[in-house]
């Protein structure tokens, strides 16, 4: 079940990258008490190719990580493939690939996101559900702890 999901401006190069850092803390802080999630899934950091767009997401990163961590949240860290391949069935998926398939597991209109990085949030969102009943189904010896429907790929 899809509950809510969107993504925030923080003011882009005109606001200083510290005050975009509390900013973003503010805003994940308020959703982490809104919903009270008992995880929080993020995919793991990535090495592209432009230095400043890693370094920027990484201190992202750390400020979502912490927030979730001072509010005493379990932290699942995936790997983008693993995400494409759980959510499409190909680690390579294309962006595209990927919000229409998130789109068709949740019954929602693809037109719905806002922008691609919605449907990945939504897709690590899936995958980390689907990696975290698979670990407890384990732990419990059962075979299978995943919601009607979902299959792990």
């Amino acid at each position: 079940m899809h509950v809510a999901s969107g993504a925030w401006s923080l003011g882009g190069s005109r606001v200083e990258v510290a005050d975009r850092l509390v900013r973003l803390r503010e805003e994940v802080a308020a959703l982490l008490l809104e919903f009270r999630p008992e995880m929080l899934a993020i995919e793991s950091a990535f090495f592209g190719k432009n230095a400043r767009s890693a370094l920027r997401l990484g201190e992202a990163r750390g400020v979502v990580l912490l927030t979730a961590r001072e509010q005493g949240m379990t932290v699942l860290e995936l790997a983008p493939a693993l995400v494409k391949r759980r959510v499409t069935g190909a680690g390579a998926a294309s962006k595209e690939q990927v919000a229409r398939l998130v789109a068709a597991q949740l019954d929602l209109d693809e037109a719905e996101f806002d922008c691609a990085d919605q449907s990945d949030a939504i897709a690590v969102a899936l995958c980390g559900l689907i990696e975290s009943q698979a670990s407890a189904s384990s732990v419990a010896g059962r075979k299978s702890g995943l919601p009607r429907g979902a299959s792990l790929q």
